[in-house]
C-alpha cells in the first residue's frame, strides 16, 4: 500500500497541512528512493535546491547545491523576531508551528568536528540582526557542539540553547509527542549560552559542550609524551638553536594526520617555504622542490586541507599586538575550524602593557586570555617561547620558569616541553631531549612528567626514539 507523503507528515510527524503548503512542501516521486516528499530550498522565494526523504523507510536524498544554504533563509531577511537554528527541515517545520517563524535548518545536519560551519558564516550578519539566537539542535553528543560553534560565530551575541524533555531527541519529537504547547515552551524557557559574569549549575543541568578531546600523534614514543587537549594551551621551549620550530610542525603534521584536524601555524621567525619544505618531507619523503606530477599533487591536497599559515603584513599602521592575535586565533578556530593553533614565537607579537602594569602582570594577563581563548573557541593553542639567557658553562634543558618576565608560563599552560640538544664528548655522539615539563591532567592524558631522548633524521626533518649504540662502538673499539 502506497503512504500518502504529506498524510504521514500531517498524521505522523503532526504537522499543519497549511505550513506544509506555504514552505512549497509536496509530495514526488524520486528516481532513487521512490515515493518521497520535498522540502524546497528558496532564495528570495525562489527554489533552487531540494531535500527528498522516502516515506515508507527513513532515506533522504539532496539535490545539487542544497549544501549552499538554510532551509527556510528568506526568513533571515524578513521579520524581526528571534531565530531558531535546527538540525533538520522536519524540526524547523515543527519549531515554525510552535510560534517561531524564523526558523532554518542546516542542510546536512551537523557532526561533533564542526566541518559543516560556513553556510552559518554566510548569514553572520543576518544572525547578529536577530534580538537573540536560539540553537535547537539535536539531543546527542553531535548537537551539543552546536549552540558553542554559533555562540562563537557571533561572539558577544546572544545566543540560547535548548534542553528538550526525556525521551525526545528533537523539535519534532517534542510536537508528537507532547504537542504544540511544550514545544513552546523548550523555546522560550532556552538558556544563554555565556550571561554576562557567568552562571550557576548544578551537574545534571550542565550547558552543552564539546566533549573533551585530547589531540595525540598517533606514534610512539610522543602518544605518551605529548597531548594537546582542546579547550586548553600549551608552552613550549628550548634554547636557540634547539629545534623547537622543527620540532613542533613535526609534531603539528602528525597530529593533523592522525587526528585528520586542521592546524593553524603563526611562525613568526620561520618562512613559509621552509614549513612548505618540511610538510612535503614529512609526507613525501621529499623536499618540496623535488616534488612533481601526482606526488605535489597528492601533497598540495593534503597540506591544503590540513593546514592554515598565517602571513603578517606590515604596512604603516599594522601591529601585532595582543588583539590582533585574538582576532586571528578567532578566524583560524571559528571560520577555518583549526583545532590546533600554533603562535611560534610569543617574542615576536608586540607586547603593550597599560601604562604603570609591570610586564609581569602584563603576561599573567596575556597567558590568561589565550587559555580562555582556547576554551571559548575549542582549540587548544600551543605557544612557543624564548628562554632567558641560560647559562654556558652547564647547559641544561629550560622549562616555562626559564622564559623570560613571568612565571604565569609554567603555571598557565595544561601542557609544557622543552626541546634541547645534548651531546656526550666521549662518545662523540648527540641526540634531542624532549622534556615534558607540565603535565597538569596526567589521568586524561595517560602519562607523567619525563625526559625522552629523540634523533633527528636532517633529510626527512623527523624524529625518531634514540638509540644509544655507544657501548657496541666501544667494544668494537676494545676488538
Amino acid at each position: 500500500m502506497t503512504i500518502d507523503p504529506i498524510r504521514y507528515l500531517v498524521q505522523e510527524r503532526k504537522l499543519d497541512e497549511a505550513l506544509l503548503a506555504h514552505m512549497g512542501v509536496k509530495p514526488v516521486h524520486h528516481d532513487q528512493i521512490g515515493n518521497a516528499v520535498v522540502f524546497p530550498y528558496r532564495r528570495d522565494g525562489k527554489p533552487y535546491a531540494g531535500k527528498f526523504r522516502a516515506v515508507e523507510k527513513k532515506d533522504w536524498r539532496s539535490s545539487h547545491g542544497v549544501t549552499r544554504g538554510l532551509f527556510n533563509e528568506d526568513c533571515l531577511r524578513d521579520g524581526d523576531g528571534p531565530v531558531v537554528i535546527t538540525e533538520g527541515e522536519i524540526d524547523a517545520l515543527s519549531v515554525m508551528q510552535a510560534g517561531y517563524t524564523r526558523a532554518v535548518s542546516l542542510p546536512d545536519g551537523w557532526t561533533a568536528d564542526g566541518g559543516k560551519r560556513q553556510v552559518l558564516i554566510d548569514v553572520e550578519a543576518q544572525l547578529r540582526a536577530a534580538p537573540y539566537v536560539i540553537v535547537a539542535g539535536d539531543n546527542d553528543e553531535a548537537g551539543a557542539s552546536l549552540p558553542r560553534t554559533v555562540a562563537n560565530i557571533i561572539p558577544g551575541h546572544d545566543v540560547r540553547y535548548v534542553r528538550w524533555p526525556e525521551g525526545c531527541k528533537d523539535a519534532n519529537d517534542v510536537l508528537v509527542l507532547l504537542g504544540e504547547g511544550d514545544l513552546s515552551k523548550c523555546l522560550t524557557e532556552a538558556k544563554r549560552m555565556d550571561p554576562p559574569g557567568g552562571f550557576i549549575t548544578g551537574i545534571s543541568d550542565l550547558p552543552p559542550m564539546p566533549t573533551r578531546r585530547v589531540l595525540r600523534m598517533g606514534m610512539e614514543p610522543f602518544n605518551h609524551k605529548m597531548a594537546f587537549e582542546v579547550g586548553t594551551m600549551s608552552v613550549g621551549t628550548g634554547t636557540p638553536g634547539a629545534g623547537k620550530s622543527t620540532f613542533t610542525t613535526f609534531a603539528a603534521y602528525h597530529v593533523a594526520k592522525h587526528e585528520d584536524i586542521r592546524v593553524g601555524m603563526l611562525g613568526f621567525e620561520t618562512h613559509p617555504y621552509r614549513t612548505r619544505d618540511q610538510l612535503a618531507r614529512l609526507h613525501c619523503q621529499s623536499p618540496w622542490d623535488d616534488l612533481h606530477g601526482e606526488q605535489m599533487g597528492r601533497f598540495l591536497d593534503f597540506a591544503d586541507r590540513h593546514f592554515r599559515i598565517v602571513h603578517r603584513t606590515f604596512e604603516e599602521g599594522d601591529t601585532h599586538h595582543l588583539a590582533w592575535l585574538r582576532d586571528t586565533i578567532h578566524t583560524l578556530a571559528v571560520r577555518d575550524n583549526c583545532k590546533l593553533i600554533i603562535v611560534d614565537p610569543w617574542n615576536e607579537l608586540e607586547h603593550l602593557p597599560e601604562p604603570g602594569e609591570s610586564m609581569t602582570s602584563y603576561i599573567n594577563f596575556a597567558l590568561q586570555q589565550i587559555r580562555q581563548w582556547a576554551q571559548q573557541y575549542d582549540t587548544h593553542i600551543c605557544v612557543i617561547a624564548h628562554p632567558r639567557k641560560m647559562p654556558t658553562d652547564q647547559p641544561r634543558s629550560p622549562t616555562g620558569y626559564d622564559i623570560a618576565d613571568s612565571a604565569a608560563f609554567f603555571n598557565k599552560p595544561a601542557l609544557g616541553f622543552s626541546v634541547h640538544k645534548e651531546r656526550d664528548e666521549d662518545q662523540g655522539i648527540e641526540w634531542v631531549m624532549l622534556t615534558t615539563w607540565k603535565v597538569r591532567e596526567t589521568q586524561l592524558y595517560g602519562f607523567n612528567p619525563g625526559r625522552t631522548k629523540l634523533q633527528f633524521h636532517d633529510y626527512g626533518m623527523t624524529y625518531s626514539r634514540f638509540e644509544d649504540d655507544s657501548a657496541f662502538t666501544r667494544k668494537e673499539a676494545h676488538a
